[in-house]
């Protein structure tokens, strides 16, 4: 009799697997565009002694002065602009010298700022950046997202005469951080994206 039972056990499993390998499923990417708010605008300023001889070759302290007195002369406040010494030694120019970055809450103050390097390498941009305020909570992405895979495979479905079933599996491919810095480089920036996979039973 246990033998019976067993073998009426396995049999039922096998009937059970093969039903399984025989589901119809359709698996798309749901996507949902993030809205990204810009909070403010940072450029990077590096002072560099210039190279080649030692007499007439203006000092570190000179040059900071100078730059400094432009600045002002545009607008821009000496403590509006904060040093990083380990950043600039990063760069490897391999002469004195220091980072200064500013930050701007307008893309009209960034470009007026852009004009303080003086395009001869002694006063040099070394990179921009925009910063973005977190603009939207992790739940109404996921929602968006999922509504979106959601028409996608319906739209499927139908085009093969059959009902959108239960969903079977949600894999998310991102994990925004919408309040993080980006590089800017002066155009447009680009759209980011949040995406799900999700893939649903078809009957």
């Amino acid at each position: 009799m246990k033998k019976i039972l067993l073998a009426a056990i396995i049999s039922l499993a096998a009937l059970n697997s093969h039903a399984q390998s025989k589901e119809t499923t359709v698996e798309v990417r749901g996507i949902a565009k993030i809205e990204r708010e810009i909070a403010s605008y940072l450029i990077d300023f590096a002072i560099a002694v210039d190279y080649g001889e030692t007499e007439g070759r203006k000092s570190f302290e000179e040059l900071k002065k100078a730059f400094f007195a432009k600045a002002k002369a545009a607008g821009f406040e000496e403590s509006r602009f904060k040093e990083d010494k380990m950043s600039y030694q990063s760069l490897q120019f391999y002469r004195e010298g220091s980072l200064f970055t500013i930050e701007t809450h307008t893309r009209e103050e960034l470009v007026k700022a852009a004009k303080l390097a003086n395009g001869g390498g002694v006063i040099s941009i070394t990179g921009s950046r925009v910063k973005f305020k977190p603009s939207q909570e992790p739940e109404k992405l996921f929602d968006a997202a999922f509504r979106d895979s959601k028409e996608k495979a319906a739209g499927i479905a139908k085009a093969m005469n059959k009902k959108l079933g239960a969903v079977l599996t949600v894999t998310d491919y991102s994990q925004p951080d919408t309040g993080a810095e980006d590089n800017f480089y002066f155009k447009p920036i680009p759209d980011q994206y949040y995406y799900l996979s999700v893939k649903f039973a078809v009957e």
